[in-house]
């Protein structure tokens, strides 16, 4: 006899292909939510009172997992929903935030230099912010479920924004007593609930990490049983990370030496958004994905994560070699730099494939420049009658590092196809809504045009490719009642059309809202209806 459900708080999604997350096949079925959670999954029909959803031709999947996001940065702002509503349309329920080694927590108590770190933070996520009234990973917690959030967030702690707490942005390596402390509030943090220590290797005050300090907190990680995720040093053949050599791919040079450090240290180790920057750094993606194919096949636990478009938010200085940053502000005005500088970067563009060309500026963070946002560097110079680098370094001067930009020519179709089919990937955004300047089409159409590109170029099964955003990213941080559809576990589904589901962001129009999400609900409580977010809700938990 099928159990009867007569109170009105259920919920039933009814006769929809339910794709529980696991990569199993699909079945036609119901699925019952009661409050926050899952109450039956079931192929014969189910008996209730409560609102009644008919999905007939469309997918009933467990909620998406962002698990490369920055969303931990905007959180906290009042007006969070604003920024955090053209996820829900994607189908996002949950963020897996302090990616990039940036967090917004984990600082050294009473820290003279938390003031700096948060300034130069602010710059890339401009949330509303004018300071964080923490310091602890808990207490960031602690304030978050106490306000209420959109989304359910998890977070890994970062390692760029503990090492800046205790020595600002200093090149110089870390002393015994520092490195003392850093591991001390990395543990702190991880015992608190990180999922782990995120690296910035080609930001500040990361891009100075010794191989030895690494190395100690890979060994940390893994006695805590996490994983560490890293921004590698380089993402192009060409990198100011590295020396200068026509020998080698820096790409490929960055994801072996984080291949040595997870065999070295037998941690769990998530590389960051593989991407390929420059047309001549395209040529290297199978060479990048044999490096990773030859690791697992040594048993070192290592997967990737990428984005569905050609190009990726960023800060314009991220360009610069190291030997330039580490001599800034005053190095603007030494001629002798400047010619150098001018120098490589018409060299690295030789031979790359990447310039100004395709910087597109987002914010240039100047009342004078800020008419210039949404137009590409080399147009920019052009209409201000400059060269390209004099323009660029017009920029970064009076920008003061916080110019921020979408870098093209990531990758290429081919590219994108090739890393979504590999068994290694995992599918995330890496984006964020900007409160001004032109938006970051992954904001608003990436899982979207995943599961576009997945039917239309037959790359993956509907059910692959929702596992690549749902169960396998949970189980690779340590989620436990998120990605997989079952009875008992927490109630986030995302219902689309399978048929109709598009990305409709174009480069000129970066903010336009996906086709094919139809509903979504977070913890049992519906945040979108009819392809209709409600900003308004704050069902989401912080996931420990």
């Amino acid at each position: 006899m099928r159990k009867s459900y007569k109170q009105t708080s259920y919920t039933l999604l009814k006769n929809g292909l339910v794709v529980d997350g696991t990569g199993q096949k699909g079945m036609t079925g119901n699925v019952l939510i009661n409050g926050p959670n899952i109450e039956e999954i079931s192929r014969q029909a189910i008996d209730v009172d409560g609102e009644i959803i008919d999905c007939t031709g469309k997918v009933i999947a467990p909620g998406f997992i962002d698990i490369h996001s920055h969303q931990d940065w905007f959180l906290p702002s009042k007006e969070h929903n604003k920024f955090t509503s053209p996820f829900t349309s994607q189908g996002i329920t949950t963020f897996i935030g302090g990616n990039c080694g940036f967090a917004p927590a984990g600082f050294k108590k009473d820290s003279p230099h938390k003031g700096e770190i948060e300034h130069t933070l602010f710059r890339f996520f401009r949330a509303g912010l004018d300071k964080l009234p923490w310091d602890s990973i808990e207490e960031y917690f602690k304030h978050l479920s106490r306000e209420g959030i959109s989304h359910n967030l998890s977070n890994f702690a970062g390692y760029n924004t503990t090492r800046g707490s205790i020595k600002a942005l200093k090149p110089d390596p870390m002393r015994a007593d520092e490195m003392k402390d850093l591991l001390w509030l990395l543990e702190e943090a991880m015992d608190q609930g990180a999922k782990g220590v995120s690296l910035g290797l080609q930001y500040e005050p990361g891009i100075f990490a010794t191989t030895n300090e690494l190395g100690e907190i890979a060994r940390l990680v893994k006695r805590k049983n996490k994983i560490i995720t890293v921004h590698a040093k380089a993402l192009s053949a060409l990198s100011g990370s590295y020396p200068l050599s026509l020998n080698k791919s820096h790409n490929l040079q960055a994801i072996q030496d984080m291949i040595d450090l997870a065999r070295d240290t037998g941690v769990r180790l998530q590389f960051s958004h593989l991407i390929f920057v420059g047309t001549r750094t395209w040529g290297t993606h199978e060479k990048a994905l044999e490096l990773f194919d030859r690791a697992m096949l040594e048993g070192i636990d290592i997967k990737f994560d990428t984005y569905a478009h050609h190009g990726g938010a960023s800060l314009l200085y991220v360009v610069l070699p190291e030997w330039f940053i580490v001599r800034a502000p005053e190095v603007y005005n030494n001629s002798l730099a400047l010619r150098r500088l001018r120098f490589e970067m018409m060299f690295a563009q030789r031979l790359l494939g990447f310039g100004y060309g395709e910087m597109q500026v987002t914010y240039a963070n100047h009342p004078e420049l800020n008419e210039y946002n949404g137009m590409f560097l080399s147009d920019i110079a052009s209409k201000r009658g400059l060269s390209p680098f004099e323009n660029f370094i017009d920029f970064i001067k009076r920008g003061n590092r916080g110019v921020k930009v979408l870098m093209h020519k990531h990758s290429n179709q081919k590219i994108i196809e090739a890393l979504m089919k590999h068994p290694a990937s995992l599918f995330m955004t890496d984006a964020w809504s900007e409160p001004e300047g032109q938006q970051n089409p992954g904001a608003f159409g990436t899982f979207p045009r995943f599961l576009q590109l997945a039917r239309d170029k037959k790359l993956l099964s509907l059910e692959e490719t929702i596992h690549k955003m749902t169960g396998a990213c949970a189980s690779r941080v340590g989620i436990k009642d998120r990605g997989t559809l079952k009875e008992g576990l927490a109630a986030d589904i995302t219902v689309f059309d399978w048929n109709t589901i598009r990305d409709n962001t174009t480069v000129e129009q970066p903010a336009e809202p996906p086709t094919g999400i139809e509903f979504v609900f977070i913890n049992g409580a519906q945040v979108l209806g009819n392809g209709k977010a409600d900003g308004s809700l704050r069902p989401g938990v912080i996931l420990i």
